[in-house]
């Protein structure tokens, strides 16, 4: 028998798999089984038997049930330089947390790449652990400045204990800051005026309020372009316009009741005690047809505690005693049809009484709405969606009556202002009272995440109205049980960047 046939006996002898290894002889073994075995050590036997094309994972994952939303990294993914990793339900409450043996990674051919994921490349597909806020964010600006100014009301006007549900919890409105930066309040029956923009001047008197035309309500100041007007409205509903300047009065007249007033250029918007708003242009002349002319709207049907006019002056946002929020486009009697779906018809519709309402000061058609119990709520007003005008995220439980919500002009946060704490649930909106409250505080939330961003107390009493200076850096607040103002920061200016010339430029030149 020659040698090469031998050769060949031998080698399928050796390959017969029921034949024992040779004692000291190593067989080499194959690169699957190599790759099987690692898979199970890693993966487990249940996962190790998945297919490749079951191992490709796509930009949006979706761990724990089906039904789970879909959690988007903020770039996009190389599926050959980045991990694949099966659902595991155990860590569905923290998706973006990965297990230990995420380390070692397997390729569609099934090898082991062997490789740890470098902290840069986690850090890009995560989102950051913190939020970053702007220089001017009241995230380092909110502060009690401990600065007070003495207050008072009159006796008749004396509210009862905010956030009681009470109608007079929300009046009078006896504290406004004109454009040009001059704070009007009241002492009794006497209007004074401090001059906010950081000089010494003392407080003046404008004027005291004559007997028979009742206890002063409403204080309201004057637009950007009539910054030294200031209306009045008294209990027995008296509407008097004085001018800052010269102190005396340029105009008077009645009305059947005025609970809250807003101006909109030189047309005063004053919201009735038996929900009527009325529109009166103080450019008519002569003065006593004024009233005759002046535009009237009838939707509510309780009284009006909250105007407020959007940036552009187009649309007017009016809330009431009974909870109900109208947005009113100008120059139309009937409201916009927004709001969220009850019986098939669009409503705006608190369960308590509607304390604020405020319009963003970067979009003219974002509004926000708080009531005597606690309740925030966000809206886009565009009228003719199908939708709920509602956003998203657009509600909050502060646990506290809100009495004021002002955006601010700096940054895109807005801040609110509360009373006492509320201790019985919302009905309607079907919220679990919180375990926190914001009782006798300044808040400062972020737009649109509602995500908290800073909060103060000032004195810690109940706070019922408050005002932005014209700068919307400060807010004054009224601490009715102190008989005080107290003022406080809250934003700071943005930062104009100032254009430098360059070299190159002037090389140019």
């Amino acid at each position: 028998m020659s040698l090469s046939v031998l050769t060949r006996m031998r080698k399928r002898v050796l390959s017969q798999p029921d034949d024992p290894p040779a004692e000291g002889s190593r067989k080499r073994l194959r690169v699957s089984s190599i790759t099987s075995d690692l898979r199970r050590s890693i993966l487990g036997d249940s996962l190790a038997s998945t297919s490749s094309e079951g191992t490709r994972r796509s930009n949006s994952f979706n761990y724990g049930n089906d039904s789970e939303r879909s959690i988007h990294l903020p770039r996009t993914i190389s599926s050959t330089a980045i991990f694949s990793r099966p659902p595991s339900p155990s860590r569905a409450s923290s998706p973006m947390v990965f297990p230990e043996r995420s380390s070692t990674y397997i390729d569609e051919g099934g090898l082991a790449l062997m490789r740890s994921a470098s902290v840069s490349s986690i850090r890009s597909t995560t989102p950051p652990a913190h939020p970053t806020f702007l220089d001017s964010s009241a995230k380092y600006h909110l502060r009690n400045l401990k600065i007070t100014i003495d207050y008072s009301v009159p006796t008749s006007a004396i509210p009862g204990t905010l956030g009681s549900g009470d109608a007079t919890n929300f009046t009078p409105h006896l504290l406004s800051c004109s454009t040009s930066n001059v704070l009007c309040f009241s002492r009794g029956n006497r209007v004074h005026f401090k001059n906010m923009g950081g000089g010494s001047e003392d407080i003046g008197q404008l004027c005291k309020l004559q007997e028979d035309r009742g206890d002063l309500k409403v204080i309201e100041c004057g637009g950007s372009d009539m910054p030294h007007r200031v209306a009045l409205g008294t209990t027995k509903g008296f509407v008097q316009i004085w001018d800052l300047k010269v102190k005396k009065m340029t105009m008077s007249w009645s009305t059947k009741g005025v609970s809250v007033m807003r101006w909109n250029g030189p047309v005063l918007t004053v919201g009735g005690l038996k929900g009527t708003i009325r529109h009166y242009d103080t450019r008519v002349e002569p003065k006593s047809k004024m009233k005759d002319l002046a535009p009237k709207w009838t939707r509510h049907q309780a009284r009006i505690t909250s105007l407020a006019w959007n940036i552009n002056g187009k649309i007017l946002a009016s809330g009431d005693e009974s909870g109900m929020v109208y947005c009113w486009e100008q120059g139309k009697k009937v409201p916009l049809d927004v709001g969220e779906f009850v019986q098939r018809r669009k409503k705006i519709q608190h369960s308590g009484i509607v304390s604020a309402v405020a319009w963003c000061t970067w979009h003219p058609r974002i509004l926000a709405s708080g009531d005597s119990k606690g309740i925030l709520r966000l809206w886009n007003v565009e009228a003719g969606s199908s939708s709920s005008n509602g956003l998203m995220p657009g509600m909050l439980d502060l646990g506290a009556s809100i009495t004021s919500l002002h955006f601010s002009p700096h940054t895109k946060e807005f801040v609110s202002t509360h009373g006492a704490s509320v201790t019985d649930a919302p009905a309607s909106e079907g919220l679990s009272r919180p375990r926190f409250s914001m009782a006798n505080s300044v808040t400062v939330h972020a737009f649109p995440s509602l995500r908290h961003v800073n909060t103060v107390s000032v004195m810690n009493k109940p706070y019922r109205d408050c005002v932005l200076n014209a700068q919307g850096t400060k807010l004054i607040l009224e601490i009715p049980e102190e008989n005080k103002l107290g003022i406080c920061d809250v934003w700071s200016k943005r930062k104009e960047l100032k254009r430098h010339s360059s070299f190159l430029d002037s090389a140019i030149r």
